[in-house]
């Protein structure tokens, strides 16, 4: 009797135990409590020529990072010219009437200098990272590529041999390929679309068209130079006064850029990529400008459906289906408009299915919470990813760039933390609804002979050559 009392109480036990665990399975672990967010304080002056200056303090830093963001980007290249505002910007250090190339070439690795250069849809922008003794230094060597440029024939000539092998190297990659095909849709007729360039821009452009696009825009009222490192805002804005205090202002004429125009429809496209082994697929919405509102409920709603290995996405496509090698979504977002995009690589057999999947997927987030477990765990790791964000010098600065170049404000700095913690579940489906809701446009990138009778299914197809330009379309695998 005493053996059989025994083992009821184990079983007993036993199912309390398991019944413990499946609860435990269930709920989400209490959150640990939020790591302390210090950042240094945004401090800004403009100067008398229009020039901003910001400084992000940071005691004992042996290093420096100056960036001069100039407030004009892709979307001010002339429509002929598409390309045009990186093309400036890469030149701007090719040389000045009386230092060559090579000289400031050799000054920036004098000072233990990593410089680069880019354009944006929205603006371009130039960075400086140098060991923190050789400041003067630095801001001469800046203020001479800004301020008195050259752009000699020879050195536009060899940006444009450069460049044009780089873009072409690129359309080799499907990742390129699907994410700028996809851009184009989704912009349209918008000035966004003149970032989405092929390398045949590059033959067109010459030294007048530089020059004029840098006299246009190129002005301190339409700048602003941030530095971050061990000094403060009256030592930044006399250095900075020093070097620049003679570009002159000038008055920058420009349309206002209106939000692009809504997708009517369900577009799929289909880029031939010969001999592509898989297909490479992107899906995409317009949505919010960068300094909506929306932005952190948007954002944890990212990171749960796409964000991770442990988002619906990758778990359903990859670990569950068994269709693709990687499933992510991100968002992109720009002064005047956003592009909500899913990424994914898929065996050929996969290809219909897989985007059903997606398009389902995006579906049931815009209709469906998000469970506690999933918005905890989400922005759990948006909380514990933002310092790493931060935590390298240009990364900082590149940041606090981007806070001045929009007017975004401590939500999306010092109080970052505190923005996400307000996110709930019932604003993350309100997003969801509101953005996701609309037609998509499906990218699908790859060889069209392997991937011809994996597509019958799908009912249109527009198919494209890897330059973008339209072939023909298919109505049910049929060309017509």
């Amino acid at each position: 009797m005493r053996r059989r009392l025994s083992f009821v109480l184990a079983v007993v036990l036993a199912g309390s135990a398991a019944l413990g665990q499946e609860r435990f399975r269930k709920s989400p672990p209490v959150p640990d409590r939020l790591p302390e967010l210090s950042l240094p304080k945004i401090d800004s002056i403009r100067l008398s020529n229009g020039l901003t200056v910001a400084v992000i303090y940071l005691k004992n830093c042996p290093f420096i990072c100056a960036q001069l963001t100039i407030l004009a980007g892709e979307r001010d290249s002339p429509e002929s010219l598409p390309g045009l505002a990186g093309f400036t910007a890469e030149m701007v250090s090719r040389g000045t009437p009386l230092v060559s190339a090579s000289d400031i070439e050799e000054r920036l690795e004098e000072i233990g200098g990593a410089f680069s250069a880019t354009a944006t849809l929205d603006y371009s922008r130039l960075s400086l990272v140098f060991l923190d003794e050789y400041l003067d230094r630095a801001l001469e060597t800046v203020s001479l590529m800004a301020l008195r440029p050259d752009f000699s024939d020879k050195e536009v000539a060899g940006l444009r041999f450069t460049q044009r092998y780089e873009m072409l190297q690129e359309e080799r990659n499907p990742e390129f390929i699907g994410r700028r095909q996809l851009l184009r849709v989704l912009f349209g007729n918008h000035p966004y679309r003149k970032g989405m360039f092929s390398q045949d821009v590059f033959r067109n452009i010459r030294r007048r068209d530089v020059l004029d696009f840098y006299q246009r825009f190129y002005r301190p009222n339409n700048a602003i130079v941030v530095l971050a490192g061990d000094l403060n805002l009256t030592a930044a804005a006399r250095k900075v006064s020093r070097y620049f205090s003679t570009w002159r202002e000038g008055e920058v004429l420009r349309q206002p850029t209106p939000p692009p125009a809504a997708i009517e429809r369900e577009r799929l496209c289909l880029v031939d990529l010969p001999r592509a082994k898989d297909a490479t697929l992107f899906v995409g919405n317009l949505v919010f400008p960068i300094d909506d509102p929306d932005f952190f409920p948007f954002l944890v709603l990212n990171q749960a459906l796409g964000g991770t290995p442990n988002s619906r996405l990758f778990m359903n496509l990859r670990e569950s289906k068994e269709y693709a090698h990687f499933a992510f979504s991100e968002v992109d977002l720009y002064r005047s408009s956003g592009v909500f995009s899913i990424r994914a690589r898929v065996i050929p057999s996969a290809c219909y299915s897989a985007v059903q999947e997606i398009l389902g997927e995006i579906d049931r987030i815009g209709r469906e919470k998000v469970t506690t477990f999933e918005l905890e765990q989400a922005k759990s790791y948006l909380i514990g990813n933002f310092p790493l964000q931060v935590g390298r010098l240009e990364a900082m600065t590149q940041r606090v760039s981007e806070i001045m170049t929009f007017s975004l404000g401590e939500a999306f700095w010092s109080k970052f933390y505190d923005s996400l913690m307000l996110v709930d579940a019932d604003s993350v489906l309100g997003v969801g609804a509101k953005y996701l809701r609309s037609p998509s446009v499906v990218v699908i990138v790859g060889d069209k002979s392997a991937l011809a009778e994996y597509l019958r299914e799908f009912p249109r197809i527009e198919v494209y050559d890897v330059k973008g330009g339209l072939l023909y379309t298919m109505l049910k695998g049929v060309e017509e």
